[in-house]
């Protein structure tokens, strides 16, 4: 396989190669006509020069001579035209096929006619002679090759001139070949680096636009690949520490209970009770990791109908009463009546669930927390309230990013595994919506989720 930057080469030669080929071809063909009209002016001057002279001599054998000798020069020849026609001179042979009409009705002729010799150039001016009316006018002719003579030269100069451009237009080439595929081949060469693992590649910026937008375009690239393997690394980080703790738990009171270090009634309930409660926690990390993954999968549905969303959050709700009540915090609903949309109900719920148990993470005891909807316009607002403890401002940018909150605040504040933001972000995108979040550190934060009324046709299949 040929590489860019020879096929580049070989087009710019080849387009150079065919430039003064055609440029060539146009000159020599541009000079010929230019030879031929030089030819005819110069005809046209002599014969001119010829009609000025002595009217008593013109036509006569002292004239004619002299006409010779002055053509002579130039392998000219020249005839003297008569009004009946007549034609005297040793351009006569010539002059016969030539249409000389318009010259004995007074008019200047000139043009290029065909001979057994070859192309000849003719220019025919009349002559008023008022001792001799017989003669009509003169006619000059030359040869189209003398009319051409000089080409020759001018030819091999023209072809001399053209192998240097072509020699210099090939080394241009190959520099040019060289300069614009450089930054291809570093792109090249850089894209071979990152895919055995080296993302810290990255490519100079060429000066030309073009190339240039490709190189920032690849270094946005790599840079985004190097931050995506970042969050993937931080992301299992912080996945491995969180199923450590409640694997860790389970399996001490596990070998407690194998051990016979737990004798009572009371032990064994509290054991099975806590190994309960930490393999529940183990299967939601597993089940948000899993809903990660399949959001945005072949294997992800929406099941899109018609559906009441007041009486689908409703049911978010109640269905966190209890913890709530557990943790003393006071949820509530506000809602509409009725609020009938085209949606997924339980990826609804899923995602004000989400926001409620990530509430009640972090909402105090004596806190509130609120879950309310409205319409607005063609679409639904929800917004899940709470009266935590808020989010840093700089945080606010990474909040749905996947384990972010995990590392920006695990230590000051209660933290889940990470994972319960990302999977509102990607499921509320999926079907069809967006959510953003509003935040005062000390006061609480709101997530505000639009979703259309009316399901858009590639949700509707998904």
């Amino acid at each position: 396989m040929r590489s860019l930057r020879e096929r580049l080469g070989v087009a710019i030669g080849v387009t150079a190669v065919l430039s003064v080929f055609l440029t060539g071809i146009v000159a020599i063909g541009l000079l010929r006509r230019y030879s031929e009209s030089t030819a005819r002016s110069d005809l046209a001057k002599v014969a001119r020069a010829i009609a000025a002279e002595d009217p008593d001599t013109v036509g006569t054998t002292v004239t004619l001579p002299l006409i010779r000798r002055v053509l002579a020069i130039n392998g000219d020849q020249a005839a003297i035209v008569t009004r009946n026609g007549a034609v005297l001179g040793n351009a006569a042979s010539i002059v016969d096929g030539i249409n000389l009409q318009p010259l004995i009705a007074g008019q200047e002729i000139s043009g290029t006619t065909r001979t057994d010799a070859g192309n000849v150039v003719y220019v025919g001016v009349p002559i008023s002679l008022p001792r001799r009316p017989a003669v009509t006018g003169v006619v000059l002719t030359r040869p189209v090759a003398a009319a051409r003579g000089l080409l020759g030269p001018l030819v091999f100069r023209i072809a001399v001139a053209a192998l240097i451009a072509l020699a210099v237009a090939i080394a241009v080439a190959a520099v040019l070949a060289k300069r614009l595929t450089r930054p291809v081949h570093d792109v090249s060469e850089a894209a071979a680096r990152i895919s055995k693992g080296d993302l810290s590649q990255r490519v100079p910026i060429s000066e030309d636009e073009e190339l240039a937008t490709l190189g920032i375009a690849f270094n946005d690239m790599a840079s985004a690949l190097a931050e995506s393997q970042r969050r993937e690394r931080e992301f299992l980080a912080s996945v491995s520490h969180e199923l450590r703790t409640p694997i860790t738990a389970i399996r001490g009171y596990a070998e407690a209970i194998e051990d016979g270090a737990v004798k009572d009634a009371a032990g064994h309930a509290e054991a099975v009770g806590v190994i309960r409660s930490e393999a529940d926690r183990l299967e939601h990390m597993v089940q948000d990791v899993m809903d990660l993954a399949r959001v945005g999968s072949a294997e992800f549905h929406l099941d899109v109908r018609q559906v009441d969303l007041t009486e689908t959050l409703r049911e978010a709700v109640a269905a966190h009463q209890n913890e709530a009540g557990d943790a003393r915090v006071k949820l509530r609903a506000d809602l509409p009546e009725q609020l009938v949309v085209e949606s997924d109900p339980h990826r609804v719920r899923q995602v004000v669930s989400n926001l409620v148990q990530n509430a009640l993470r972090v909402t105090g005891a004596g806190g509130a927390i609120r879950v309310a909807a409205r319409a607005e316009g063609s679409a639904v607002v929800i917004e899940v309230s709470d009266t935590g403890p808020g989010i840093d401002p700089g945080d606010l940018p990474n909040v749905f990013e996947r384990s972010y909150l995990w590392r920006a605040s695990k230590g000051t504040r209660p933290v889940g595994t990470g994972l319960g933001l990302a999977i509102v972000r990607e499921l509320v995108s999926a079907l069809g919506g967006r959510v953003t979040v509003e935040s005062e550190v000390g006061r609480g934060s709101t997530f505000r989720i639009v979703l259309p009324a009316r399901a858009p046709e590639q949700t509707k299949h998904a």
